[in-house]
């Protein structure tokens, strides 16, 4: 199968109408539930009968289903971090999911991010493989292939098997009980079953890392996260978004995102250190701020909390009168909050980890040593002094629109339902 990412256009449609069933955590809420928004609202115009079932968060969509409870998702999460085995609770709820689909009977099922509390493994997959429906997994993350950690860091266990895990207390996190080791077996052979599969990544570095996991076996691809580039994030008029928002149009501002920031992962400490390294010449402004972790700001007075936003269009107009926008994780895959800032005008400044280098090639910004302060806030300083050699903002935002657009990524999406679909009606046919 060729690389859809690269070779797909929005022009492209399917000849005959698909029922695809997109299955996530989240719907709208976060990186990977925005991408899955975007997917459905793109199939949905295309005349493709499209639903999504997710587990938690607020008010989904038209033809969205969500199946989880929150006392359902809480105590999941509970036994997960008191016993130590995540995706093996919620029978419950996954038995609703499983009824719905039953209904649906879907031609494809599109999963997305699977961790999170909400499912049960072992019932989904072996419903899948018991009823052959051809599936498209997007990794979001490493977790589909290692024992249960989201990142595996320095870790290379997960080539051939996981046990006495170091980040055992890494989301989602266990106490005290290490079971990698059993998790990463039954995952392998749950998820290993059927031939009617695809995996997805966002980004060339996760792609790569998918074969050499046990899903080498399968078709591993590329195709890039996708946004809404013509009517929600492209470079608003810097002027007048800093006049809205009181900021003045000479003062230096740097943008960061907040969520998650109590994961060590995300790397509050780089920006908050920044923060105070730049004193009162600069004001950076986190969004998504959870007041829990005020404790962190400790020792600043140019940092500006805002809670976190379902907005779209007040995110963009951040984006856009940011002079550059910071993302310190110490491990990323292809960060959708990257490609917002970028499609707005604004450089990206990261940490060479996961694919942060593959978005921020060609001018589009800088990535340096994980973890190295110094550099980081070089970097910084380069980008607010003009010193970067990026390109310009409207070039920029052109090269997102190229590259990012929500009907290219789901032109490329659907042709990968198509091409599963035929492949299983000529294996039908050939029996």
């Amino acid at each position: 199968m060729q690389d859809l990412g690269e070779e797909a256009t929005g022009a492209e449609k399917q000849d005959e109408n698909m029922k695809i069933l997109q299955i996530n955590s989240h719907y709208n809420q976060g990186g990977a539930a925005r991408i899955v928004a975007c997917i459905h609202r793109q199939l949905l115009a295309h005349g493709q009968e499209a639903y999504v079932a997710y587990g938690r968060g607020g008010k989904g969509t038209s033809n969205g289903y969500r199946f989880n409870t929150v006392p359902e998702v809480w105590l999941s999460a509970l036994c997960s971090r008191v016993f130590g085995r995540n995706g093996w609770y919620n029978r419950a709820a996954t038995r609703r999911l499983l009824r719905y689909m039953d209904g649906l009977k879907p031609d494809v099922i599109h999963l997305h991010t699977l961790h999170g509390y909400y499912l049960n493994f072992p019932m989904l997959f072996r419903y899948i493989n018991r009823h052959r429906i051809p599936c498209v997994w997007t990794f979001h993350d490493c977790h589909a292939f290692t024992g249960n950690c989201g990142y595996f860091f320095d870790c290379d266990k997960w080539k051939e098997g996981c046990s006495v895990c170091p980040y055992l207390r890494n989301y989602p996190a266990s106490q005290w009980f290490d079971h990698t080791g059993e998790m990463w077996r039954q995952k392998r052979e749950l998820f290993t079953q059927g031939a009617e599969k695809v995996i997805v990544t966002p980004s060339c570095w996760l792609t790569e890392q998918a074969k050499q996991s046990y899903f080498g076996g399968y078709p591993c691809i590329t195709i890039h996260n996708g946004i809404d580039t013509k009517q929600v994030f492209y470079p608003r008029d810097r002027r007048s978004c800093r006049e809205k928002y009181g900021f003045g149009p000479e003062e230096k501002l740097i943008l960061g995102i907040a969520v998650g920031y109590r994961d060590e992962r995300k790397g509050a400490k780089y920006i908050i250190q920044l923060a105070k390294d730049f004193g009162s010449g600069v004001k950076v402004i986190l969004i998504g701020w959870n007041r829990e972790n005020d404790a962190m700001l400790e020792g600043t007075d140019n940092i500006l909390t805002i809670p976190n936003t379902a907005d779209a269009d007040m995110l963009a107009e951040y984006y856009s009168l940011a002079d550059v926008f910071v993302i310190p994780s110490l491990a990323e895959n292809y960060a959708t909050t990257t490609v917002e800032a970028m499609a707005c005008g604004t450089p990206v400044v990261g940490f060479a980890v996961g694919g942060i280098p593959e978005q921020l090639q060609g001018g589009r910004g800088i990535a340096v040593k994980a973890g190295d302060q110094v550099l980081f806030e070089e970097a910084v300083r380069r980008v607010l002094e003009g010193r970067g050699g990026l390109l310009e903002r409207e070039a920029l935002a052109g090269v997102i629109r190229e590259e990012n657009s929500t009907e290219k990524m789901t032109a490329a999406y659907e042709r990968v339902y198509g091409e599963l679909l035929g492949k299983r009606g000529a294996e039908q046919r050939g029996r």
